[in-house]
């Protein structure tokens, strides 16, 4: 949001100053929280010292000499020195005010080149993508210790990962490190930056081993969304910084949009913007069931019918299609391939850069007509975002069937790795039981089908997977109970439909899979 008042513009997104000249006017971060106090109150509206006392310093004692500092320091700044105010005035003992208008200019955050003859839709509809800013971590311990400089090596590539997802407005280091070792309330962090989210830890030292506590809150009230604890070996220094952030960037992708559409709900908004349709869509993605991707699928199309360029919404409108062609026992598939490789496109046409654009493009062209190039694009999604668990997951997929199966293992236990209660992680279950399977380990197939099958899901193939490692592995029991929960859940399926569902299926697989099939009564 864009300030204007005076002679002078205040961005809240970046933490700017800017005079008439277009010069950032240099100011200490308490000032331009006052600053942007006053501008928030609004015209004429009296700031009290009690308030401004509590924003500033959370209720903690000042002086009134600190205070009488701060608002000297930001009147010098204003050039506002001499008497009568043009910027702020004082109210007598009471406290002060703001005197000029102030006109506020939403902006989008990315900037895009109209078409000809196009209208671009109002950044009103569009919405904003969410902002985070990412604080240095405290230290708890002995600060002169070697591993004390992970206080601000972590959440550096915390930042830096984060700005590689391209779904959120990432506070630059330079901004957000201003705030110290992160003792500041995730309100008061709105009230200077005027951010939605941000990343806050602590780093423990002593001992044997080396402690890393991260939290995800919700500036507007405070919540925390997600919060873990690390214990590493301080010796592991490279183990350290790629678990750790892989991890925060994993969840950060995960519990903002859930997060963002659970607070739709409770205020049953209904005229969602595109990033508010995105979220809702998002949080639809990881329930069982058609219906559910669905209604997701509906939330993407109105996401992309509103901002055609937002490419995250046309990625994942392109994977309800995937979904749904590998579900097309269910349905005629109709035109579903052609929208799946159309909104793929349409997502890298917007953003090439974007991971789940990639990702998107290689998934589309692995159901389609050009399979062989599928793994350039599924790379490509993971080297955009090397903590990208979903891209992981689909390369481990690709490789459990083309091979190296080698590489799907490793890709498959990095997936896992940065993502261990993934709602959807049968998923890399299931890349790790037909990988085993095609290494000649059967047993260790049918363990990681089992392990599939013990996360809810209502995926055909996962449950197909898993009942042809277990038959292989000799357990008839097991496998006649995962063909009775396929028959309940898809009650239509036949053996051809399945082979439609798996056009990975290798023919030297077909017929080992179609015997297994009709031994567990399947048609």
């Amino acid at each position: 949001m864009i300030y204007k008042f005076s002679v002078f513009a205040y961005d809240s997104d970046r933490f700017e100053l800017i005079d008439s000249s277009g010069e950032e006017v240099p100011l200490q971060p308490m000032t331009k929280e006052l600053l942007y106090l006053f501008l928030q109150a609004g015209v004429g509206q009296l700031l009290t010292k009690g308030t401004i006392i509590e924003q500033l310093w959370q209720g903690r004692q000042v002086s009134n000499a600190a205070l009488l500092s701060q608002i000297k320091t930001l009147r010098a700044a204003l050039n506002d020195t001499e008497k009568p105010r043009q910027i702020i005035a004082t109210v007598h003992a009471k406290g002060w005010r703001l005197i000029p208008e102030v006109e506020m200019v939403r902006e989008r955050s990315v900037a895009t080149t109209p078409v000809a003859g196009v209208d671009a839709p109002s950044s009103e509809l569009v919405g904003e993508k969410p902002s985070i800013a990412v604080l240095p971590f405290r230290i708890i311990g002995d600060a002169r210790s070697p591993n004390a400089s992970f206080a601000e090596a972590l959440p550096d590539d915390i930042i830096s990962a984060l700005a590689r997802l391209h779904m959120l407005r990432v506070i630059a280091r330079g901004t957000s490190f201003q705030f110290g070792n992160g003792n500041i309330a995730p309100s008061k962090l709105r009230t200077a930056l005027g951010v939605d989210y941000c990343v806050s830890g602590a780093i423990e030292l002593g001992g044997d081993s080396l402690v890393v506590l991260i939290e995800l809150a919700d500036t507007r009230d405070d919540s925390v969304v997600w919060s873990e604890r690390f214990e590493f070996d301080p010796r592991a220094v490279h183990e350290i910084r790629e678990h750790a952030v892989g991890r925060v960037v994993h969840e950060v992708e995960r519990q903002i949009p859930r997060n963002e559409a659970e607070r739709l709900r409770i205020s049953a908004s209904k005229d969602l913007t595109a990033w508010q349709a995105f979220h809702m869509g998002s949080s639809l993605i990881y329930r069982r069931g058609i219906s559910n991707i669905e209604r997701a699928q509906a939330y993407f199309t109105r996401a992309v019918s509103i901002d055609p360029d937002f490419a995250r919404a046309h990625a994942a409108l392109s994977h309800t299609y995937w979904w749904l062609l590998l579900q097309r026992t269910l349905h005629d598939p109709g035109d579903a391939p052609q929208l799946m490789r159309q909104s793929a496109e349409a997502a890298v046409d917007a953003d090439p850069d974007d991971p789940s654009a990639n990702l998107a493009m290689g998934k589309a062209l692995s159901l389609g007509t050009q399979p062989d190039q599928a793994p350039e694009w599924l790379e490509r999604a993971i080297d955009l975002s090397p903590s990208y668990a979903m891209g992981h997951t689909q390369v481990a997929a690709y490789h459990a069937f083309a091979g190296p199966y080698q590489d799907a293992m490793e890709h498959g236990a990095l997936a896992l790795k940065l993502s261990p209660r993934d709602p959807m992680r049968y998923s890399t279950y299931a890349a790790h039981a037909i990988a085993q399977f095609n290494l000649g380990d059967i047993q260790a197939a049918a363990e990681w089908g089992r392990r599939a099958q013990s996360v809810p899901h209502e995926d055909l193939m996962i449950m197909v997977t898993a009942l042809c490692a277990v038959f292989l592995a000799g357990d008839k029991q097991e496998a006649a109970q995962i063909a009775g929960k396929i028959r309940s859940v898809f009650p239509t399926v036949t053996i051809s439909g399945i082979e439609r569902s798996n056009p990975a299926m290798g023919d030297q697989v077909r017929p080992v899979v179609q015997a297994i099939l009709s031994a567990n009564g399947f048609h």
